[in-house]
């Protein structure tokens, strides 16, 4: 029945073209219930689907929609932004429902010429799948470019000593006092796997000494997460609450990246391109696994969206080679018995 009472008042519940319509009438009487039900069965039809809507919808009305929706309650939203502004800057304000297989091989053209790396042609065209997607349009002809596997750069244990050492020792040579901070959260960070941003807004309230755990609650992948922290970590992050009841580090990101410029300048590793800070995260995701931590571990630990990206550390693990051929090893004892035979 698509009219019924519900209270003092009468409800109307039906299905056209596969939307669901349930509402109130406003209306105490069957007989005008059943008027009002009529004219919005009416206006229903009359009106277009998402579908017919989204193919006279402009590109640019998109693009601010899918932010205020999606993308705006994000921590990298406003990078998602940023993004389709660039899209439609390359495809012009198309109507979205346009956007078909010859635009965006047009597209991936004009981004390539203009020298732009495969992985950031694949977030462009990531971007431009979520913008069709929020609008129910095909997608299926927006592939990803294969990207292949750059190089994994990890520190030594010597190489993580030594920018230790150095920015524990720079204040000596001049340098400014955040330098001493900056040792510290590169020992936080190979002992954490925390991502820079991750531990420069990371609060004390957010460390459970009871526990043991460091919760990141707010992410680049929108994953929330908890990460047990190392006897160093958590001696630091101690020590560090004696001066700062707020937070653990206060420097800002061009700071910490002045003072790791000056390292690889100091070590002469200023031409060593994949020396980046972000190669701390690196170094913590390959030391786990090369200590036989298993793979779906390290990807929670790490807050990764898909094992996929974990495995790129895969060829860095020699220990589980190691296991594998000691699973096809025959006891000696098996050997004696089958020369006996």
């Amino acid at each position: 029945m698509s009219v019924y009472k519900r209270g003092k008042v009468f409800y109307m519940d039906f299905v056209i073209n596969g939307e669901r319509t349930f509402k109130t009438t406003g209306r105490c009487t069957k007989k005008e219930a059943k008027q009002v039900e009529a004219k919005e069965r009416a206006r229903v039809l009359s009106g277009a689907t998402k579908e017919q809507k989204a193919a006279k919808v402009m590109l640019s009305d998109a693009i601010e929609n899918v932010y205020t929706s999606k993308w705006s309650s994000n921590k990298d939203g406003y990078g998602s932004y940023k993004r389709a502004k660039m899209l439609l800057e390359q495809m012009g304000n198309v109507v979205l429902s346009s956007v078909g297989d010859h635009v965006v091989t047009d597209l991936v053209r004009k981004l390539e010429s203009r020298g732009v790396s495969v992985a950031t042609i694949n977030r462009y065209l990531a971007t431009l799948k979520t913008i069709m997607k929020h609008y129910r349009l095909q997608v299926d002809y927006i592939k990803l470019k294969k990207e292949r596997n750059g190089r994994i750069r990890v520190l030594t244990r010597d190489e993580e000593q030594k920018v230790i050492e150095l920015l524990q020792g720079a204040e000596q040579q001049g340098k400014r006092a955040y330098y001493t901070d900056a040792a510290d959260m590169v020992e936080v960070l190979v002992g954490t796997g925390l991502r820079l941003s991750e531990l420069l807004n990371l609060k004390y309230e957010d460390v459970s000494y009871t526990s043991n755990l460091i919760s990141i609650w707010i992410n680049k992948g929108d994953r929330p997460r908890s990460i047990p922290m190392t006897k160093r970590v958590r001696m630091i992050l101690e020590q560090r609450q004696e001066v700062s009841k707020v937070k653990p580090f206060t420097i800002s990101k061009a700071e910490m990246e002045r003072a790791w410029q000056w390292c690889r300048a100091e070590m002469g590793l200023s031409g060593d391109k994949e020396f980046v800070l972000h190669a701390l995260r690196h170094t913590c995701a390959s030391r786990l696994l090369n200590a036989g931590i298993d793979i779906m571990v390290v990807k929670e630990w790490l807050g990764h969206s898909s094992v996929q990206i974990t495995e790129r550390y895969a060829h860095l693990n020699p220990v589980k080679l190691v296991q594998a051929v000691e699973v096809l090893e025959v006891p000696s004892s098996q050997h004696d018995c089958e020369d006996s035979a």
